[in-house]
């Protein structure tokens, strides 16, 4: 009894594990597909900064890697080698590959840490100047915000692109947030102000 109640948790964990894995791998794959497709309308964008702990990644997937292959010469049942080769694929592959997307303004809106934001649904924005430079999104209708971490090179480049998608009528904020105002002067043209 003991021992069937243990392979049943470990059979459910290991399913958890595979669907949790699953849902990260799709994810990343979507959010991957779709930086390559806004790749060519490229603005201002940096390399990313290698992550913190992706020495520990890739030590956890060589080890998912390993007890994959333990399962299958074992040769335990699918979704126990399943649930560990997602978790492989994710760590070695998908992981390290979206790690690679280069943070930034895009034609068609903002790359930031959470994902890409087109210019249609910012809300509001600010640039954040103490310690780190950064541009903080609000997504409209949703309490969702993104953040963009720059060098301090592009900070003028960044803020430049982000004014001019103000006064195109690309990115419309809330009025007066932080001194970027999306109104429309008398001719219709959209401005920004507090420069």
């Amino acid at each position: 009894m003991t021992q069937l109640t243990n392979e049943t948790i470990l059979s459910l964990g290991l399913v958890g594990l595979g669907v949790y894995f699953t849902v990260l791998l799709v994810r990343a794959g979507v959010l991957y597909a779709r930086y390559l497709r806004l790749l060519p309308t490229a603005a201002v964008t940096w390399p990313p900064r290698r992550p913190r702990f992706a020495a520990l990644v890739t030590a956890l997937g060589v080890l998912a890697a390993a007890v994959t292959l333990l399962n299958a010469r074992l040769g335990r049942p699918l979704h126990h080698v399943y649930g560990q080769a997602a978790m492989t694929v994710y760590f070695l592959g998908m992981g390290p590959l979206v790690s690679r997307i280069r943070r930034g303004v895009y034609r068609d809106g903002v790359f930031a840490d959470r994902g890409f934001v087109p210019w249609g649904q910012i809300s509001r924005l600010a640039f954040i100047e103490a310690g780190e430079i950064a541009l903080v999104i609000v997504v409209r209708g949703t309490p969702l915000v993104f953040r963009l971490a720059m060098p301090p090179g592009e900070y003028g480049a960044v803020r430049k692109a982000v004014e001019e998608r103000i006064r195109r009528g690309e990115l419309r904020v809330d009025p007066a947030f932080l001194g970027l105002d999306s109104g429309e002067d008398e001719d219709g043209a959209a401005h920004s102000r507090g420069e």
